[in-house]
């Protein structure tokens, strides 16, 4: 493997198999190295590939300036989300948590620790997520000695989820979640329920809800020419209709996006779903 690139005495990129450009990391692997030599591979103790140029880029940027042991615990986050909890993430992530850590850890040198004021709402809506931003705090405290409790945990989380959505930051998250959280209290309220959270209609209806929301937030419309099926649902559910043209006019008040026709009709199948499962609920209740 020729070296096309000395990003410094620890980094090296190369190209693989099949030209893509990809970032060596280990002790000494470019120490006195010039463009054009072979590198040794028994120094190689990290290989990052990222798919689009734009963020092999960046992280070639930030390989030369931040700590290898951020770009690790940066990995160890990336590859668990893919291989372990099977989640679809933007390899651009690498680079925005690597550099999320080391802004984090320089802060807390100095004494200052953020509050996450969507913490828990975090935890509920992405478990998934918020148990890798765990799993990252305890890996960074076992390379740095710091600690940085859950609040930490959940703005890793939001690394992550904005990395799921897509052209969304992680401000967007708490937008999209403080959203997600206000919908479900208009939907308590107007339809005097208790969601069953545990529940797969509730579990499918918070994941429609996520992406529903970073639709609004990046003003993209969705349509599915579903009119025929619309006019024939609203007609028949007029009750649970009425909970839809609520949360309709708040994120028209509020955000200025209109609903399309398929994007109510999903809602209306959703909130179907919890309602008839909660009926159900209380009937087995009254049953007993």
């Amino acid at each position: 493997m020729k070296i096309i690139r000395v990003l410094n005495t620890n980094a090296v990129v190369t190209v693989d198999k099949e030209k893509r450009e990809i970032i060596v990391t280990g002790a000494g692997i470019g120490f006195r190295k010039k463009k054009g030599e072979f590198l040794d591979k028994s120094l190689i103790d990290r290989i990052y590939c990222l798919q689009s140029d734009e963020g092999s880029k960046k992280l070639q940027e930030y390989v030369q300036t931040v700590s290898e042991e951020y770009l690790d615990i940066a990995e160890k986050v990336v590859q668990t989300a893919i291989q372990e909890e099977k989640l679809e993430v933007n390899d651009i992530l690498y680079v925005t948590l690597a550099d999320h850590i080391n802004s984090v850890l320089e802060r807390a040198k100095s004494g200052i620790m953020l509050k996450n004021i969507i913490k828990t709402d975090i935890q509920n809506f992405y478990p998934k997520e918020f148990s890798i931003g765990k799993k990252a705090i305890q890996w960074i405290k076992e390379k740095t000695g710091i600690d940085l409790k859950e609040d930490e945990a959940a703005f890793i989380a939001m690394h992550i989820i904005a990395s799921e959505l897509d052209n969304n930051s992680p401000s967007d998250v708490q937008k999209i979640t403080e959203l997600i959280t206000a919908i479900l209290h208009m939907i308590r309220l107007h339809f005097k329920i208790v969601f069953h959270e545990d529940s797969f209609s509730y579990q499918r209806f918070i994941t429609h809800l996520k992406f529903f929301a970073a639709r609004i937030f990046n003003q993209t419309d969705y349509h599915d020419s579903m009119q025929e099926i619309y006019d024939v649902l609203v007609t028949q559910n007029q009750f649970i209709f009425s909970g839809v043209k609520k949360i309709a006019e708040l994120i028209q008040k509020q955000y200025g996006y209109t609903l399309s026709i398929d994007e109510s009709l999903y809602l209306l199948i959703h909130l179907k779903r919890i309602l008839d499962e909660e009926q159900e609920q209380r009937e087995k209740e009254q049953e007993s």
